[in-house]
């Protein structure tokens, strides 16, 4: 009796647990797994232009694995907006934080007429990986990396009225980087210069539209200076070069260090090698002026200790 009470039980709940949890949580056969990506879109992120305006909204993209029946994977998505009286499309589009007019990659939402919206909840759908034109993994891989956003257009507001740029849920999108991986003389403009320093760069855009350097850097520096006389008063020949470090640290402070030093010379005037080491921190006070210090030491000779004290100035902007 009671074995007989616990399969009818069983049998109960069984296809109960199953119809009400249609994304199989439970464990229950096959769990379809889903790639979730989110975008808070506001007026402040319309590029080029910021928009002034109350209208906020969350897009919620999904990428969905086949379930059992279902043929290949879906693109799933909703836009729940406040504040928003007039749409007449809803894009993703390709780009970072500071494009604006990326190529469309889907269309999510299309109203022509601009008629009148009667829900917070703008639009929802679904589309099938083969309708796309492309694979859901690269799309994966772009909202993942920061460069795909979405937006809301609406009559007055062609460039865009709220846009968000698309992350991985509960996460941050990331900012936009920009780098060079090459520095070298040769690709200076107007004109090429014979250096034997290199170096790379990485720049990221802050919320405050400033720039930052991101990475370290090293930089390889070295001159040579031939002279004319008798080398009585100065050697002939004379070779300076310089190894330069430097990197972020935590907020606005930095720090770096270089070793450098000289070649002997010979001649009459002739002077042994020397070598000096300098490292002290730096201190970024605007996108245009920075502070640094630095504590020297000349490590082959008995020399004073040096501290010295500086200061960089972006003379690319006249005014701060």
């Amino acid at each position: 009796m009671g074995l007989a009470r616990f399969a009818a039980l069983s049998a109960f709940l069984f296809p109960a647990l199953v119809a009400c949890n249609e994304d199989n949580t439970f464990g229950l056969g096959d769990s379809p797994s889903r790639q979730v990506f989110t975008a808070a879109m506001t007026g402040l992120k319309v590029r080029p232009i910021p928009v002034a305006t109350t209208t906020t909204a969350i897009a919620t993209v999904t990428i969905r694995q086949p379930n059992v029946g279902e043929v290949g994977r879906q693109l799933t998505y909703a836009i729940v907006a406040t504040n928003l009286t007039s749409a007449i499309s809803a894009h993703i589009h390709l780009g970072g934080a500071a494009i604006g007019g990326g190529p469309i990659l889907v269309t999510l939402y299309t109203n022509p007429t601009d008629s009148v919206l009667t829900s917070q909840t703008l639009v929802t759908g679904l589309i099938p990986e083969g309708a796309l034109g492309f694979g859901l993994d690269s799309l994966a891989a772009l909202m993942t990396a920061g460069a795909a956003y979405v937006d809301i257009h609406a009559i007055g507001y062609l460039p865009g009225l709220v846009r968000g740029q698309l992350s991985k849920k509960g996460e941050q999108p990331p900012l936009d980087l920009f780098s060079a991986a090459a520095l070298t003389g040769a690709k200076e403009r107007p004109t090429p210069v014979v250096t034997t320093a290199t170096g790379s760069a990485t720049f990221e855009l802050l919320s405050d539209s400033t720039i930052r350097q991101t990475d370290r850097s090293l930089d390889l520096n070295a001159a040579y200076t031939r002279r004319s006389g008798n080398g009585t008063i100065a050697a002939r020949n004379a070779t300076i070069w310089a190894i330069s470090f430097a990197g972020p640290a935590i907020g606005p402070i930095g720090w770096g260090a270089e070793l450098s030093g000289t070649l002997r010379t010979t001649g009459p005037s002739g002077e042994p090698a020397t070598y000096v080491l300098l490292a002290g921190p730096t201190f970024s006070i605007t996108s245009w002026l920075a502070l640094d210090a630095g504590f020297s030491v000349q490590l082959n000779e008995d020399h004073p200790y040096q501290i010295n004290f500086g200061g960089v100035w972006n003379v690319g902007k006249i005014w701060p």
